[in-house]
């Protein structure tokens, strides 16, 4: 075998569940790797995964945490918050985050959210991009907004 063929990284695709208990382990993992995670704030897994009110989706390959999405809707309300993605930098520009937001998107848009906010940092500018590239209108201060269409 080649030194090139060795080296090769060999391509899975993503898989996404609700996420359970049993994830909350390589979500923590998952939130230390990224940027800020070191020292920054974390998600406190274990409460958002009992939370009635967030709806949390966890990408994996090879049973390997490599994504989650986590959006905030209360029952019956009309906005729906988009308060954490993240993507393991190895498993980048696949379509993971993608798959993530659409996925939790969806979610909120079945249980009647007419819209999705989110906020981001000022120096998170590929998340910006992403969100804008996926719909998200920019406004002042880090917000976005996302019309949900009535179907």
């Amino acid at each position: 075998m080649s030194m090139v063929a060795s080296m090769t990284r060999l391509e899975t695709f993503a898989r996404l569940h609700e996420a359970r208990l049993g994830d909350v382990h390589g979500l923590w993992g998952l939130s230390e790797r990224l940027p800020g995670g070191v020292g920054g704030e974390h998600p406190i897994w274990q409460t958002l995964l009992q939370a009635e009110d967030a709806h949390v989706h966890v990408a994996t390959e090879c049973q390997l945490v490599v994504g989650a999405v986590v959006i905030w809707h209360h029952k019956g309300a009309d906005v729906a918050r988009l308060a954490w993605l993240g993507v393991e930098a190895s498993t980048r520009r696949r379509g993971i985050g993608r798959l993530l937001l659409e996925t939790g998107i969806a979610r909120a848009d079945l249980a009647g959210a007419a819209v999705v906010t989110a906020h981001v940092p000022g120096d998170a500018a590929d998340l910006q991009a992403f969100l804008a590239d996926s719909g998200f209108l920019s406004g002042k201060g880090g917000e976005f907004r996302l019309p949900l269409v009535a179907s």
